[in-house]
């Protein structure tokens, strides 16, 4: 018998199904989102017609992090910002919220969007050549060290290289004499 259904503690949790988690954090969205309305109306209507390239962005990305809807929601909300303060400035009326949403107001807030997927594309490929041009001078300085090695200690510390051939053997060297080794990956004598 196993240790659960022998150990009294343990018992009853064999029998009982796991607790269903999930779900929560929806429920207090839609609690809050609900008291914003009535609260705050003309701001979430400004919010709702603004924020919807990042709904959009949110239903299309599929990635375990949601790296693109969080992305083009940050910079949705920086072209968003400006328009809500006008409105609280301005009185907060239903009024006044249905007159700033004209085309210019919707076009600086779909162009933050779009910004933000600029951003998405185009910094990861910055970022790898960067990453790349890093690595070739990191390339270039260790051949420069193994350049100044091989003339301080001779052409014989290069020679003993390994190499894979394509069934993953190794390839054995021929040593200066005209001798081969082949290297078993134990470690060389003293």
């Amino acid at each position: 018998m196993s240790k659960i259904t022998e150990d009294p503690i343990y018992a009853g949790e064999a029998a009982r199904p796991p607790r269903k988690r999930g779900g929560g954090g929806m429920t207090w969205i839609l609690v809050v989102t609900a008291s914003l309305l009535v609260i705050a109306l003309p701001t979430m209507i400004i919010l709702f017609f603004g924020l919807l390239p990042s709904v959009v962005a949110f239903i299309i990305d599929r990635t375990k992090g949601k790296s693109a809807a969080i992305t083009v929601s940050g910079v949705n909300l920086i072209g968003v910002f400006p328009f809500i303060m006008d409105l609280w400035k301005g009185g907060n009326t239903f009024d006044q919220a249905i007159n700033m949403l004209d085309i210019f107001t919707m076009l600086i807030m779909y162009s933050a969007a779009g910004m933000g997927w600029l951003l998405f594309m185009t910094t990861p490929v910055i970022i790898s050549s960067f990453v790349m041009v890093l690595q070739q001078r990191k390339i270039a300085n260790l051949r420069k060290q193994q350049k100044d090695l091989i003339e301080e200690w001779g052409p014989e510390v290069a020679a003993l290289t390994e190499d894979f051939d394509s069934a993953g053997g190794i390839i054995p060297h021929t040593l200066p004499g005209g001798a081969t080794e082949q290297n078993d990956g134990s470690m060389p004598p003293p």
